[in-house]
């Protein structure tokens, strides 16, 4: 035989007394004529009972479907409520529990789509049946407490209270069973405390391509190899850039020119929130800016010191949990600028007042 028992929207065990009244109405319009007439009628009603009980169970928005020998509906509704402090009325609603045998254990399905609008089903592994109920009234009275929390304040229904040493006795019973269960949850990760150690800290690297214009001639086209670390919503990073060298001719169409490469080491420190994707920085850079003449009189090449102070912002489109595709925005004014010129006085290059970049790339770490 198969029982089929519902949890309804307040959380009550449903025995369908609908299907007994239905079964009431058959037997007053069924007239009984001794034992052998009242077979058929009382079948009939039987079979109706069943009939209305079996719909019962899709009809609730908490369904709680078990194998026998498994906790009943009234019981994981208790459990729910010590781990809640209050009663489950109005606060748990559409979420599906089936528990299948498999392989000499147990399996639960939680499907809390409905509670939390989000594709949130969950899957529980125990031996025993009475240690996965107990675990699923800790997942359930968690999500209720969660959906709770997120509802203004004018839409509150008024939720009678446990009493406190029930709330004591709930908390004691909650994490004695969080330590002690030791369930597999295949559905979804472990929530992340605020303050887990993985949340102060991260930190990650990147390798991005530059484009940019004003500290080389022409188009400036580089690379960037960086790695930052981030205590809460700060940040600090180190990197290296190598630009391509790029020509400045004496004329147009002439083939006495310059050719001007740079190469820096750059510090950012700045805002790095950890559930934005965005983060904010000043630019501190160093490095050598150096020219080689080409198709001129006597050709040399030197170098001088490049310096500069800036600053950007960089957008991050997560890819993977560790994997962000980044684009970045940065503005620098130079410090020293070198000129470039011939030996009779003429100018083949100067860097201009300030140097405009942007980049995109591959930056691998944790947020």
């Amino acid at each position: 035989m198969i029982h089929l028992i519902t949890v309804n929207a307040v959380g009550m065990v449903t025995t369908d007394p609908g299907g007994s009244q239905l079964a009431q109405h058959v037997e007053q319009l069924v007239p009984v004529r001794g034992v052998r007439g009242s077979m058929a009628p009382r079948a009939l009603v039987g079979l109706l009972a069943l009939v209305s009980g079996a719909g019962v169970v899709s009809a609730g928005p908490l369904v709680w479907n078990a194998p026998s020998g498994c906790p009943d509906a009234a019981d994981v509704r208790a459990r729910i409520e010590r781990r809640l402090g209050a009663s489950v009325d109005h606060a748990v609603h559409g979420i599906e529990i089936t528990v299948v045998r498999d392989r000499g254990a147990f399996v639960a399905t939680i499907d809390a789509r409905a509670l939390t609008v989000a594709n949130d089903v969950r899957t529980l592994r125990s031996e025993r049946c009475e240690g996965l109920a107990d675990a699923v009234a800790v997942i359930v009275a968690r999500l209720a407490s969660e959906a709770r929390d997120r509802v203004p304040d004018s839409m509150l229904i008024s939720i009678p209270e446990v009493p406190p040493a029930a709330r004591v006795a709930a908390l004691e019973d909650a994490t004695h069973d969080d330590a002690e269960l030791g369930l597999v949850n295949r559905g979804s990760p472990k929530p992340m405390a605020d303050d887990d150690t993985t949340r102060k800290w991260g930190g990650g690297g990147h390798l991005r391509g530059l484009s940019g214009a004003g500290a080389l001639p022409s188009l400036n086209l580089g690379i960037e190899l960086a790695g930052h670390v981030r205590r809460f919503d700060r940040f600090i990073e180190v990197g290296a850039g190598l630009w391509i060298p790029q020509s400045a001719h004496l004329q147009v169409g002439a083939p006495a020119r310059v050719d001007v490469s740079l190469q820096v080491i750059t510090v950012r420190g700045g805002w790095s929130p950890r559930d934005l994707p965005l983060r904010a920085w000043l630019t501190a850079e160093v490095g050598r800016i150096q020219g080689i003449g080409i198709a001129v009189d006597d050709p040399r090449a030197g170098s001088s010191r490049w310096s500069a102070l800036g600053g950007g912002f960089n957008v991050a489109w997560p890819m993977s949990p560790i994997a962000r595709l980044v684009g970045a925005v940065e503005l620098m004014i130079p410090i020293e600028r070198t000129v470039f010129m011939l030996a009779d006085g003429r100018d083949l290059y100067r860097p201009s007042s300030a140097a405009a970049r942007c980049s995109l790339g591959i930056e691998i770490g944790w947020k």
